[in-house]
């Protein structure tokens, strides 16, 4: 499917009604793209409106609210049961091709049509420096698109490339930075990631300057007004860039592991107290182990989210659509008791506040995923988060690079690793520690997206089956990995 000029200028428009901002006075007057363009971006609310547009966009079902966390990606990484007969994701979770295709094309062009958009602003923003944009919101706009169009072609890379650590010399994807659709060529692995790395660089020198979040933090406070620097931890801000550029650089592989390491305990250094790990009583409403306090329970554990995209209607696009336990066997994603007491062997672990047992329309007990289940908490944003980035996930990075590159500083790793351990209330360890990661990056990312990947990113020849560890491994293939680029795609490769 091309994508049009009308489209794009459709998607501006959308952006405006969607921040509910004066400008949707003129749109009925002027229809124009040139005109509707300099208007639009003639001042500095209107660079945000259209920026808030792409944020929105998010959370289509084709991306955050769906396929890149507690869809496709998690039903790959086999943690929900889908051996019921003519279950809606089995094939899916046997890496057919088709059920992979049909799942996979739409996050394709999403993913290039808010880029194409983020291009725009971009270029907006390089035009009316010193004009209509100042320094300091220069910085921060450009910053997050930057960051957002490396992370929307990071997802691209993982799902349609090969394993860059096999293959870094293979055809990937294309990787698009100009503002007007028209055919881009398909880029080497590595040159695709080259261009992720100068995006995340300049993105990191941009906001490093005037990116609020290194004074203030998160600053989860409504101004009444446009709240560009405010709610840091709902944009793509300073520290969420830099997390993003150690999780690219992890996914490189070994030459790059140094990189890798050095960006996730900048991190931990600075970020840490402005996003620290979620205590008990946040997580359950109660400061000892218990049942949780429903009308006040953190089920997502938010407060070391260094970047979620927001859903209002999160329990419907999510909860309601994958996990409810009103939904047929055939389309329930769960798992079995087997499988969530090997997850979580330990009963004070604050993620198992995640998951409830409960009985599908058959009667069937099953451990039903509540994490994204609508819930009303007064003056909370996190039953309406879906994480993207984690200041977890940086010290899982700082462990495993720590026990694995030259010179191995164990000490460092275990440190690293237990601090995340103990802050979820589970025992320390001291021994195998390349195991207990991956055990954490299971427990730490259901419903999130990354367990999937960290598999591809470690050419992993089998995998758990998470939803019930009486059930073999899964055999996993370099084709298993693999997607196939999309052959409609002509607005975007050759």
């Amino acid at each position: 499917m091309k994508l049009t000029k009308h489209i794009i200028r459709i998607a501006i428009i959308l952006s405006c009604i969607c921040g509910a901002v004066s400008c949707k006075a003129w749109l009925t007057v002027d229809s124009e793209d040139r005109i509707l363009e300099e208007k639009l971006f003639g001042s500095t609310d209107g660079f945000y409106t259209a920026l808030n547009g792409v944020y929105i966009d998010l959370v289509n079902e084709n991306l955050y609210s769906g396929s890149l966390t507690a869809g496709m990606s998690d039903i790959l990484a086999q943690y929900y049961d889908t051996e019921f007969d003519n279950h809606s994701y089995g094939s899916l979770a046997l890496y057919q091709a088709e059920a992979k295709r049909l799942k996979a094309d739409p996050i394709w062009t999403r993913a290039y049509f808010l880029i194409l958009n983020l291009n725009k602003i971009i270029a907006h923003c390089d035009a009316k420096h010193g004009s209509v944009l100042d320094d300091t919101d220069y910085g921060i706009i450009k910053g997050e698109c930057l960051g957002l169009r490396a992370l929307l072609h990071f997802e691209l890379f993982r799902i349609f490339g090969r394993s860059f650590t096999l293959a870094p010399a293979a055809d990937a994807i294309p990787y698009v930075t100009v503002e007007d659709p028209q055919v881009s060529p398909v880029l080497k692995a590595g040159e695709v990631a080259e261009m992720l790395l100068s995006d995340l660089e300049e993105s990191m020198s941009l906001l490093e300057n005037t990116d609020p979040v290194r004074v203030s933090g998160k600053n989860e406070t409504d101004n009444g007004g446009r709240n560009l620097y405010n709610y840091r931890n709902l944009r793509m801000n300073y520290f969420a860039v830099k997390a993003l550029a150690a999780r690219v650089n992890m996914y490189l592989g070994y030459e790059y592991r140094s990189e890798a390491g050095k960006l996730a305990d900048e991190i931990i250094e600075e970020a840490g107290k402005f996003f620290p790990f979620s205590t008990r009583e946040e997580v359950t409403g109660q400061a000892v182990v218990g049942s949780a306090t429903e009308s006040a329970e953190d089920r997502i554990l938010s407060s070391d989210i260094i970047f979620a995209v927001y859903n209002v209607l999160r329990g419907q696009d999510m909860y309601e659509t994958y996990f409810s336990n009103t939904l047929e066997a055939r389309q329930l994603l769960a798992m079995s008791e087997n499988g969530y007491r090997n997850l979580y062997p330990e009963e004070s672990d604050l993620r198992t506040y995640q998951w409830e047992r409960q009985k599908d329309v058959v009667g069937n007990d099953v451990m039903a995923f509540v994490k994204y289940e609508a819930m009303e908490v007064d003056g909370k944003n996190y039953p309406y988060m879906i994480p993207v980035l984690r200041m977890s996930e940086m010290y899982l990075i700082s462990a495993e690079c720590h026990s694995s590159v030259d010179p191995v500083n164990e000490t460092l790793a275990y440190e690293r690793l237990n601090a995340l351990r103990n802050a979820r209330q589970t025992s320390s360890v001291n021994t195998n520690i390349a195991n207990y990661i991956e055990d954490e990056y299971a427990r730490e990312f259901a419903g999130e997206g990354q367990l999937f990947w960290y598999y591809k990113r470690k050419n992993a020849s089998s995998i758990p089956a998470l939803y019930n560890r009486t059930r073999p491994d899964v055999s996993v293939s370099q084709d298993n990995y693999n997607f196939e680029l999309p052959q409609a795609e002509g607005g975007f490769r050759e």
